[in-house]
């Protein structure tokens, strides 16, 4: 059950990707909460994140010197408990145990702790998506097979999205990645895509007028008409991005930033920080940092000759390039205000815990079948 993990056994390219965000979100975090009575300025925020890194690390040291094998038998009760959690969640909306914060039920608090369960059960629902993917009549080629998968990708996804469509939002990528690396035809994504815009289109049709998600969605379509209302988070992020220019105000030194004119700062436009204190080289170099952590996942899934070990990491990359393009958009205007986290960078126990977690399992994978060379790993992708 336990192993050992060697240096050599390390996904060193995810690795150093995460370490290097997490550093970077860290800076990040403590220039958006900046205390000038505290040492280094580091506020409570920034002080609890580095709380969480090093709980997270231990975490994913832990993970990964379990047995992948292990995890592969646990992938199903994992996923059942994440989708009785859900249920909870669901008919405990409201109340003190999952109470409503600016629209949204998607926490558990206990006393003075919170808890964010979904960035868990997006893992759980990745090591049952990778067995069930895995298993040797699975062809996604096939469509009920196919639709089997997107079945158990999407479930939780769907229980979410009644108190959280941001955090629902970023299941599909992880899906249609493990399904695309498994063969899934390139016209089957694009009739999904098609019925998933459709639905959408429905979904927002349906809002109800009065609610925050309805008013999200008019703010994003006409931000300036909205500017001191809900479309305050966007015109604000916009203007802090813009003002940072190509090289940036400095680190802690925006005044958009300082005078707390952007909200949700520390957490969901985090972006607008990095915008206006480290300008369009800045910015760029976190979004280049995020796509070679998937593009590192994907080379560490195609040196694993395991068929669900290959899987986890392939759809841990999409989960997290997925996620950060969400909140990229979000940030720049592009898409609805989703209440969506930018990975390691944004302020959050849970995310960055959930995150060195699927590192840790990535590892775990590597360490005990070792790295074998599977060049072929996208041919079924690009075949189609």
């Amino acid at each position: 059950m336990i192993q050992r993990v060697r240096l050599v056994d390390l996904p060193w390219a995810v690795v150093l990707c995460a370490l290097l965000l997490s550093a970077a979100g860290l800076l990040l975090v403590t220039s958006a909460t900046w205390n000038d009575d505290a040492a280094w300025g580091m506020g409570n925020e920034a002080r609890m994140q580095v709380v969480w890194w090093a709980i997270a690390l231990i975490a994913g040291a832990i993970t990964a010197h379990l047995r992948f094998a292990l995890w592969k038998d646990l992938a199903w009760a994992g996923y059942g408990v994440a989708l009785l959690l859900l249920v909870i969640m669901v008919l405990a909306a409201g109340t003190p145990l999952v109470p409503k914060i600016k629209g949204q039920a998607n926490w558990i608090a206990l006393g003075s702790l919170r808890i964010q369960p979904v960035e868990f059960i997006k893992i759980a629902t990745l090591l049952a998506l990778a067995r069930l993917c895995a298993a040797p009549w699975f062809d996604a080629r096939k469509l009920s097979h196919a639709l089997v998968a997107i079945a158990v990708g999407l479930g939780p996804a769907v229980l979410v999205a009644k108190e959280d469509l941001g955090s629902a939002l970023t299941f599909p990528p992880m899906v249609v990645g493990v399904l695309l690396i498994c063969g899934l035809r390139l016209r089957l994504v694009a009739l999904g895509a098609l019925l998933a815009l459709s639905a959408a289109a429905v979904g927002v049709a349906t809002l109800p007028k009065d609610g925050y998600q309805w008013k999200r969605v008019q703010a994003w379509l006409d931000p300036e008409a909205y500017a001191l209302a809900e479309g305050y988070q966007t015109t604000r992020s916009l203007r802090s991005i813009g003002s940072g220019r190509v090289f940036g105000k400095g680190y802690a030194a925006g005044d958009q930033n300082r005078l707390g004119w952007v909200p949700e700062k520390h957490t969901d436009l985090i972006l607008a920080v990095a915008g206006e204190e480290t300008g369009f080289l800045g910015t760029s170099c976190l979004v280049l940092l995020l796509f070679l952590f998937g593009l590192g996942c994907l080379w560490t899934a195609g040196n694993l000759k395991d068929p669900a070990a290959r899987l986890v990491p392939a759809g841990f990359g999409c989960l997290v390039v997925g996620q950060a393009g969400i909140n990229l958009a979000v940030a720049t205007g592009m898409m609805p205000v989703t209440g969506v986290t930018l990975p390691f960078i944004s302020y959050g126990g849970s995310s960055l815990l959930a995150l060195y977690l699927g590192i840790g399992l990535i590892t775990s994978a590597c360490a005990e079948q070792g790295r074998q060379p599977r060049p072929n790993l996208l041919r079924p992708f690009w075949a189609r």
